[in-house]
């Protein structure tokens, strides 16, 4: 493989394996023990920990690194204190794993939901490292492997923290070999590794059931905090508090404290409204195209083949968007930035899809359809109301994937295409930290728009 001879390559390789795997090691132990204080948290408190962690792992991954390099970096207001090295590969896992441990949270709660109360109250002398070795880790095994996977994928695929950071990586010379070498040869022969490692976790996962957290599960939490003990409870409320604080806390504090950044947002706002605009329509579009492509083939068997798209580097998808598509009406144009992204994250509709008429109440449809509903009445007024909050959950995962994503867009962005995440992306190579600021306060104003319209017209509903 004359791409991978040059011992610059497998160095990439090396260091971008290293990275994942220290940061899989880290979001694993941080995540489970976040876990243990979810599931031993009152009701109340766990939903909105639930809230919390979502939002911790829906942060745009230059958010996080440009707070820190705000903190920490060569210039930071904390580097006198704390003198660490953020352009290393400890600092980029430590990071990566910063915006992947919910991963881990989400799975094992999801996987406790079957623990009842009588597994707890059968054995009350089970109790602290005796109950985690015996009862909670047996049954949260497989979804902290399914975790542990999924996170070592997306760390191993991540682009933009690692080319933040400076730390050379291996999507990060796919990238320069496309841009700049235009080695496509090389590029895509070298690329053969991120292409294996995605394929290899979906044929692990793909008979193995994921387990997604509900607000309460059978086994009440009181009993379980009981049985963990005060000093285990304590310790994993203590770590829940620090992860919470490093990877959601200190970002939206750094942005909102700072001066310059609400300076610079009018500004931008007037100079580049095409630039909000794009983001907005690429990303609800492509999430709106995902959705209806999700129910059109929820009964076609896509699980495994329609998640590889989505853990394979997104550079790569634009660089096999180019070579199908050049000299097409597509390309170059913003209806190939909605297609590609509508092909990148399919899975998340058609998963949305499918769970949600899983989940329906089979007897409301069999007496509708005894009472004639057929088709479209059918769906309307029987399966809709049951589906539609799957589907608007599917929908706005993907519409925060696209408004994050650069790595897809940053081959294939036409003349008048920028969005925010690539100016951002493009401005963090420079120092420009006061207009980044004010373009992540956009871009969390755009995420946070399609909440804010839900609860406008669930109001003006009750009206």
């Amino acid at each position: 493989m004359p791409a991978l001879d040059n011992p610059l390559n497998w160095t990439l390789l090396t260091n971008s394996l290293i990275v994942s795997a220290l940061a899989t090691f880290l979001a694993t132990i941080a995540g489970f023990g976040a876990a243990l204080a979810l599931a031993s948290a009152h009701p109340k408190w766990r939903r909105c920990l639930l809230v919390a962690v979502v939002v911790a792992v829906a942060m745009p991954p230059f958010l996080v690194a440009n707070s820190w390099l705000d903190l920490l970096g060569p210039k930071g207001v904390l580097r006198h204190v704390l003198p660490f090295n953020l352009h290393s590969l400890g600092a980029t896992a430590a990071l990566l794993a910063s915006l992947t441990w919910p991963l881990t949270t989400l799975l094992t709660i999801g996987a406790w939901t079957r623990l009842e109360p009588q597994q707890l109250e059968s054995d009350p002398l089970l109790r602290g490292c005796g109950l985690l070795r015996w009862l909670l880790w047996p049954m949260a095994r497989t979804g902290v492997f399914q975790a542990a996977l999924l996170t070592f994928v997306l760390a191993l695929n991540n682009f933009s923290v690692p080319v933040i950071f400076q730390v050379p990586v291996f999507p990060e010379e796919l990238w320069l070999a496309f841009t700049t070498r235009l080695n496509d040869a090389g590029a895509w022969a070298a690329a053969i590794p991120t292409i294996l490692v995605p394929l290899v976790l979906v044929l692990l996962l793909r008979r193995s059931e994921i387990s997604w957290p509900r607000i309460q599960g059978s086994a009440t939490s009181a009993a379980l905090q009981r049985q963990l003990g005060p000093v285990l409870f304590m310790a994993t409320v203590i770590l829940t508090a620090a992860l919470l604080g490093l990877s959601l806390g200190v970002p939206l504090v750094q942005i909102a404290g700072s001066r310059r950044t609400w300076i610079e947002l009018p500004t931008f706002l007037r100079a580049s409204p095409d630039v909000v605009l794009n983001s907005f329509i690429f990303a609800s579009a492509a999430a709106t195209v995902c959705v209806a492509a999700g129910l059109a083939l929820r009964r076609l068997p896509l699980g495994v083949v329609s998640w590889i798209p989505f853990l394979i580097p997104g550079v790569l998808l634009g660089r096999l968007a180019i070579t199908t598509l050049n000299g097409t009406i597509f390309y170059p144009s913003s209806g190939l930035i909605i297609l590609l992204f509508a092909f990148r994250y399919l899975a998340i509709g058609w998963s949305g899809a499918s769970i949600a008429f899983r989940s329906m109440d089979r007897n409301l449809t069999d007496v509708a359809r005894l009472g004639g509903a057929r088709g479209w009445a059918l769906f309307r007024h029987v399966q809709w109301p049951q589906v539609a909050p799957f589907l608007a959950a599917a929908w706005y995962a993907i519409y925060l994937l696209c408004l994050w994503d650069v790595e897809t867009l940053v081959l294939i962005q036409p003349a008048g295409g920028e969005t925010l995440a690539v100016r951002i992306f493009n401005l963090l190579h420079y120092g420009h930290n006061a207009q980044v600021n004010a373009l992540c306060v956009t871009l969390l104003a755009l995420a946070s728009m399609p909440l804010l319209l839900w609860r406008i017209g669930q109001w003006i509903a009750r009206r």
